[in-house]
């Protein structure tokens, strides 16, 4: 049953465990290289204009933040990765906040991970698949930017991305997304629905 988002509201940002809010709530994270479409995605899924920052500048997201759907879900919007102007200490921090967070977050129930349809798959998405399967996270990939291709280029993308991904045990769905005209934002909430329901 498809989640029926009526509220969603930011909580707090933040760079360690320390300043988590408490992890009460069935949560779900939104991942992606920086530019990929990651916050635009969490807006367009909660019909926000400006819940999540979204900027024409990559690596915007800095932070981690944290909002709550009706009033018993979690949403999180990780920092973006992938940067090429990102100094290496800030790479490190990245790397150690994210760790940080799949560790010390208990009810992570799955990850929503930003791919630009037009680039496909890269290293860093495969990297941070492997992060999420070592902390036995399913992950749900979200080929971003669909409007910018024809329907039978998304089709073939579609097929090549599951072949591509296919020794990923934990993907659970490969969909394309478009916060332009809509394009898989039922499907995300049917996905988030079915999990809250299970558990």
């Amino acid at each position: 049953m498809a989640l029926n988002i009526k509220k969603s509201d930011f909580v707090k940002s933040a760079t360690k465990p320390s300043h988590f809010p408490d992890d009460i709530y069935l949560e779900f994270f939104f991942a992606g290289k920086s530019n990929a479409g990651k916050s635009s995605m969490l807006n367009k899924i909660c019909n926000r204009r400006k819940l999540a920052i979204t900027s024409k500048t990559p690596g915007r997201t800095q932070l981690i933040n944290f909002f709550l759907v009706n009033d018993n879900i979690s949403f999180v919007d990780i920092p973006g990765y992938g940067f090429a102007n990102t100094p290496k200490n800030v790479k490190r921090s990245w790397e150690t906040m994210v760790i940080n967070y799949l560790e010390y977050r208990k009810n992570i129930a799955s990850m929503f991970i930003a791919v630009d349809i037009r680039r496909g798959v890269g290293r860093l998405d495969e990297a941070m698949l492997e992060l999420c399967a070592g902390f036995n996270i399913n992950a749900n990939i979200m080929m971003t930017k669909s409007d910018k291709v024809s329907n039978s280029e998304k089709s073939k993308i579609k097929i090549t991305t599951e072949k591509l991904l296919s020794d990923y045990k934990n993907i659970t769905n490969i969909q394309t997304f478009s916060s332009k005209n809509g394009d898989g934002v039922n499907e995300v909430l049917e996905i988030i629905g079915n999990l809250k329901n299970f558990n």
